[in-house]
C-alpha cells in the first residue's frame, strides 16, 4: 500500500503543479495588465527591471492560484482514478478511504503550510516591495514623462505638518490638493521653463507659479521628489484678482510624493510578524490587522478543509465522468472562495473576525458526514 499511495502522491503532485501554473499564468496575466504603464516603463531602463519588477506579482498571484490548483489536481486525480475503477480495487482488498485517502490529506496540509505562508507574509512583502519599485520606475522616468506627456500631477497628503503643504496653503489662501507641473525642457536633474498649476479641493485652480528654472532630486527612499525652484512669478488664475509676485528663490524646497505614499503602516503590505502587532495593539487599524491574520489563515487552510468535502465527492459511486466530478468541484470551490471573500466584508464591517472561519466550518461538518457516510457504505 506504500508504494501505491507514493505513486498517488506523485501523481497528485503533478497535477497540483501543472493546474497551479496555469492558474498562476491567468492571475499573473491579469495583475501585470492593471500596471501595464508601469511595466512598460521598467522595460524602457533593462530587461532585468522589467523581470525583476513582474515577479514581485507572483506571490500574490500564487495565495489563490495555489489553493485552488490543488483542488483541481485531486478532482483531476480521483476522478479518473474513480473512474477507471482503481477506487473499485483498492477497496475491494479492503483499503478505506483513511488509506488511499492519505496522498490527498498529507498534500493538502502541505499546500496550506505554504499559502499560509504565501498569503501572510511573503506575498504583502512582495506587494510592498512592488509600490517601492513603482515609486523608483516613475523617478527614473519622470524626465521622460515630462517631454513625452507634458504634465505630471500630484495630489497632495491631507498633512498640514508637511512644509511644502502648508506654503502652498499660505500661497492660495485654502487648501491645496492636487499640484500639476509642466516643463519646457530637462537637462538631467534641471527643469526648465517650469509651470505649477494649483487646484483646490474642487478641483478648481487657484494659483500658478512660473520658475525659469529648477533642480530636482529626490529622496532617499525614492518616494518623493524634491524641487529648488529659482527666478519665481506667482499669479492668480481668478480675473478679477490681479495677483504678481516675482521672486528670486524659495526659500524651502517643495516636496511632493511621487506614489501619493501614506506615511503610515498599510497592514495589508506588512509581514506576518508586524502584523500580529498590530493586531495586538490598539491601534486604528488593529480590527483590520485581525481580520488579515484570519482571513489569511482561513483561505490559506482551505486546500484541507475543501479536500475533506470533495474528495468523496469526487468517488462518490456511480458518478464515474471526470469532467462532471471536475465541474461539480469547481462550482463548491468558487462557492467556497465567493464566500470567503463576502465574509470578510462583514468582519471589517462588524469587527467580527471569526465569521471568515464559517466556509471552513461547513467543510469540516458536511465532509466528515460523507466521509463517514463512504465509509459505512459496502
Amino acid at each position: 500500500m506504500g508504494t501505491i499511495n507514493r505513486h498517488c502522491f506523485f501523481q497528485l503532485v503533478l497535477a497540483t503543479f501543472i493546474s497551479t501554473t496555469i492558474l498562476l499564468g491567468i492571475l499573473l496575466y491579469g495583475n501585470l495588465v492593471k500596471h501595464d504603464e508601469y511595466l512598460l516603463k521598467a522595460m524602457t531602463i533593462s530587461p532585468f527591471a522589467f523581470i525583476n519588477f513582474s515577479t514581485l506579482l507572483v506571490p500574490y498571484a500564487l495565495s489563490y492560484s495555489l489553493p485552488f490548483g490543488f483542488i483541481l489536481g485531486l478532482l483531476l486525480c480521483y476522478g479518473k482514478w474513480s473512474s477507471e475503477n482503481q477506487i473499485l480495487a483498492l477497496r475491494s482488498l479492503g483499503q478505506g478511504i483513511f488509506s488511499w485517502g492519505l496522498p490527498a490529506f498529507f498534500l493538502s496540509l502541505m499546500v496550506s503550510v505554504f499559502s499560509v505562508f504565501t498569503i501572510l507574509d511573503w506575498g504583502p512583502r512582495c506587494r510592498a516591495e512592488f509600490d517601492h519599485q513603482k515609486s523608483t520606475i516613475l523617478w527614473n522616468n519622470i524626465n521622460f514623462l515630462l517631454e513625452s506627456e507634458k504634465e505630471v500631477e500630484f495630489k497632495l497628503v491631507k498633512d498640514n505638518k508637511i512644509l511644502s503643504n502648508r506654503n502652498l496653503d499660505a500661497l492660495s489662501n485654502q487648501t491645496v490638493s492636487k499640484v500639476s507641473l509642466s516643463v519646457g525642457s530637462t537637462d538631467h536633474n534641471i527643469w526648465y521653463n517650469l509651470r505649477m498649476l494649483l487646484f483646490d479641493e474642487n478641483d478648481k485652480m487657484v494659483r500658478i507659479i512660473n520658475s525659469r528654472s529648477a533642480n530636482v532630486s529626490k529622496s532617499s527612499d525614492n518616494t518623493k521628489i524634491i524641487l529648488n525652484l529659482k527666478d519665481i512669478d506667482l499669479q492668480s488664475s481668478e480675473k478679477n484678482h490681479n495677483l504678481f509676485v516675482s521672486f528670486e528663490e524659495w526659500d524651502e524646497p517643495l516636496v511632493f510624493e511621487i506614489c501619493n505614499k501614506n506615511d503610515d503602516v498599510n497592514p495589508s503590505r506588512v509581514g506576518l510578524d508586524q502584523l500580529l502587532k498590530i493586531a495586538n495593539s490598539e491601534d486604528i487599524e488593529s480590527n483590520q490587522a485581525k481580520v488579515l491574520v484570519h482571513k489569511g489563515f482561513a483561505l490559506g487552510t482551505s486546500s484541507f478543509f475543501l479536500s475533506l468535502l470533495l474528495l468523496p465527492i469526487s468517488i462518490k459511486s456511480g458518478r464515474k465522468e471526470s469532467i462532471a466530478n471536475l465541474s461539480l468541484g469547481v462550482v463548491v470551490s468558487l462557492l467556497y472562495y465567493t464566500a470567503l471573500i463576502s465574509l470578510e466584508e462583514i468582519s471589517f464591517l462588524h469587527s467580527k473576525p471569526l465569521v471568515i472561519w464559517i466556509p471552513n466550518l461547513i467543510c469540516i461538518i458536511i465532509g466528515s458526514y460523507l466521509l463517514y457516510e463512504f465509509e459505512s457504505s459496502t
